[in-house]
């Protein structure tokens, strides 16, 4: 996992960008998360590199794209505490047939006074991989290891289950040498 601290030109542009994309058709916290989703973007591309696809709005299919060409859609979720290696990384229900080859998943830190902190980047997987490992979970199930009930059918892969993208070649992340 690679930490990286959130700043408030992060909040305010995850903000902005929640604004112009309003409430998403079958969002699990019904828009709540969308500034989350949007500071994990930037913490995306800062620790990946790459373009931000939605600059210009929202773009369904992926959030960006590597300096290869490679697309990567990011999945956030939002935490009270920093993330552990047997926390699920999910994929909801709604969109797994997303047309991207990379899926990276990043954990935004918001504490009870409402402040983003830090986020990190968990990791991330080929979307094919991730959907031939994943285990699917149906609303409601509630999970032992980590106390968590679902709140919408997903497919969940455990963040150690992810290749660590500090440990990840250059050819995966699309940096040439």
């Amino acid at each position: 996992m690679i930490e990286v601290q959130i700043t408030e030109e992060m909040v305010e542009i995850a903000k902005q960008k929640s604004r112009e994309m309003g409430k998403l058709k079958n969002s699990i916290l019904k828009g709540k998360g969308n500034v989350s989703g949007f500071i994990g973007e930037q913490i995306a591309l800062q620790v990946l590199g790459g373009e931000w696809a939605n600059r210009e709005g929202c773009s369904y299919q992926y959030d960006m794209i590597l300096p290869d060409g490679r697309t990567v859609d990011v999945k956030t979720k939002q935490r009270g505490v920093a993330p552990q290696p047997h926390y699920n990384c999910s994929v909801s229900n709604f969109n797994p047939d997303q047309k991207c080859d990379l899926y990276g998943f990043v954990s935004v830190l918001k504490n009870r006074e409402g402040e983003y902190l830090k986020g990190w980047v968990l990791g991330i997987i080929p979307k094919q991989e991730f959907m031939d490992r994943a285990t699917f979970a149906t609303q409601g199930t509630h999970d032992p290891s980590n106390n968590f009930n679902t709140p919408a059918s997903c497919y969940n892969l455990t963040i150690k289950e992810l290749q660590n993208v500090q440990g990840i070649g250059d050819d995966m992340l699309g940096i040439s040498s």
